[in-house]
């Protein structure tokens, strides 16, 4: 009898390495591309901002995230076969300092940008948008707010899925850097004590 059971312990145990690398999927690792060049002027524009970037605790990952807005708005999803190669803050502080010509370090004010979406929504099974929202500020010492942005940015994701979510998010980081660099070129006259004196 012992030695039954040691023939059918073993029989389970090889056919558990024979079978252990089956139906194993590849997992999708996406970024928001390449390094990039400083946008047009961001330079001058800039010159003693810092920058902090904030996204929600659950947004601290490297899930990918999505809603299916059609069925329930309030369910937090993530996809089972991509994540990001680093938590979405780390990847889009990243991206904001490379456009906006950014250097790490202490300055005389800050641009605190808050984020509380960051992320690809479906408002049908085929159709789905990436979309950031939040707040952009400006303050200087004593971090009293010298500007505030509303924030909000939608793109239409081409394909339903996390390639088409990744690329659009790309998209809508591109489009927010854009859109600070503006805002801050037209707050610069309200800017002034954020100038480093050379």
């Amino acid at each position: 009898m012992k030695n039954l059971i040691l023939v059918f312990a073993s029989m389970l145990f090889l056919s558990g390495c024979a079978t252990s690398g089956r139906g194993q999927v590849d997992v999708a690792i996406y970024d928001l591309g390449p390094s990039v060049a400083p946008l047009p002027g961001a330079a001058e524009a800039n010159v003693g901002i810092a920058l902090e970037l904030h996204l929600p605790f659950w947004l601290d990952s490297q899930a990918m995230s999505y809603r299916m807005a059609y069925v329930d708005v309030q369910r937090l999803r993530t996809y089972a076969q991509a994540r990001w190669a680093a938590p979405p803050a780390q990847l889009l502080q990243q991206r904001l300092r490379q456009r906006l010509a950014i250097v790490p370090g202490g300055a005389p004010c800050t641009l605190r940008v808050e984020l509380d979406d960051f992320s690809q929504t479906f408002d049908s099974p085929g159709s789905s948008r990436a979309l950031l929202s939040g707040v952009a500020v400006v303050s200087g010492k004593g971090r009293v707010a010298i500007a505030r942005l509303p924030l909000r940015v939608d793109v239409p994701v081409a394909s339903a899925d996390a390639q088409g979510g990744a690329a659009a998010l790309a998209v809508a980081s591109e489009n927010l850097s854009i859109a600070l660099l503006q805002w801050l070129e037209k707050q610069a006259p309200s800017l002034g004590a954020c100038r480093i004196p050379s």
